[in-house]
């Protein structure tokens, strides 16, 4: 059984694009950070689905200790509970992609390269949606 959904984050499963929706509703903590994150990612393994669409626009943090955490704890762990790439779309405000603080906390795209997920930055959700679908056609590594 799922815990229960944190008031600071809303999960939905698209079916229908196979994309789970995740709508951050508030600027979160670290703490409160790693609890969603954790969360999504039981939703995430009771519909198996590896592509994600993070809506973070009414979160507007990014930080480098919460970056740091994904990075090295919580991405390396989505390869074993999904069973193969995981996709992560996340949908900004434009003022958070001219954050020098903010930009520089993101990894390069080189850095995904070879690794069991991938993440990149839009403003734009049919933007984020299509990278995601474009995804869904690669192999299941």
């Amino acid at each position: 059984m799922l815990p229960a959904a944190p008031e600071f984050v809303e999960v939905t499963h698209r079916a229908d694009l196979d994309v789970l929706l995740i709508r951050w509703m508030r600027k979160v903590t670290l703490e409160e950070m790693c609890a969603g994150y954790h969360y999504v990612l039981e939703r995430a393994a009771e519909h198996r689905c590896r592509q994600w669409l993070l809506d973070a626009r009414r979160r507007f943090n990014t930080d480098r200790d919460g970056a740091h955490w994904m990075i090295t704890s919580f991405l390396p762990t989505l390869h074993a509970r999904l069973g193969g790439r995981t996709y992560l779309a996340y949908l900004l405000v434009p003022v958070i992609m001219r954050d020098v603080e903010a930009d520089a906390a993101f990894p390069p795209a080189s850095f995904f390269e070879g690794k069991p997920f991938a993440a990149e930055r839009f403003i734009d959700e049919r933007e984020a949606v299509a990278w995601l679908q474009e995804a869904r056609q690669q192999p299941v590594a």
